[in-house]
């Protein structure tokens, strides 16, 4: 009977300590100032209460995008900076997106468009702005994320 405890017991611990991935997800990636489309792999590891979100540019090695979301904070980090949960969401077809923001501003206002089980929508800063999809999408619709996206924004106070 020990013995059955124990098995089921280690089972258990390695099943639920194990990080899980998910690698090589393609997403596209547009810019509000450019009409090109950039190609990036997403590879997500998750852990216990941290959630590690990495966009690599399938041309440019140099080029990538890395945070960290801590699921039990709910606040994002990336590179040296951290962002908060605002109350403002964007609502796509089926996903709820928070908006994050830095507390105190440096140089000019990032926002980023973040839900969990999808990863990084959209990056908006200053002379900055990209959408991340899944999807392919038209000139028309990035525009009318962008649109919807700033309207948002312009609605935001973080407390």
């Amino acid at each position: 009977m020990n013995k059955i405890f124990f098995c089921t017991l280690l089972m258990s611990v390695i099943l639920f300590s194990c990080e899980k991935k998910e690698i090589n997800i393609p997403i596209y990636s547009y810019s509000l100032l450019k009409d090109d489309v950039v190609n990036f792999k997403l590879n997500i590891t998750k852990k216990e209460k941290i959630i590690s979100f990495d966009y690599l540019n399938k041309n440019d090695s140099i080029d990538r995008l890395h945070f960290n979301y801590n699921k039990i904070s709910d606040f994002l980090i990336s590179n040296k900076d951290t962002f908060y949960s605002t109350k403002k969401e964007y609502n796509s077809k089926e996903i709820k997106f928070k908006f994050y923001q830095r507390k105190i501003v440096k140089s000019h206002n990032r926002s980023l468009i973040f839900n969990e089980k999808y990863g990084l929508l959209s990056n908006l800063g200053f002379g900055a702005d990209y959408l991340f999809t899944k999807d392919s999408i038209s000139k028309i619709e990035k525009e009318i994320i962008f649109r919807k996206l700033f309207l948002q924004l312009n609605e935001i106070n973080i407390e």
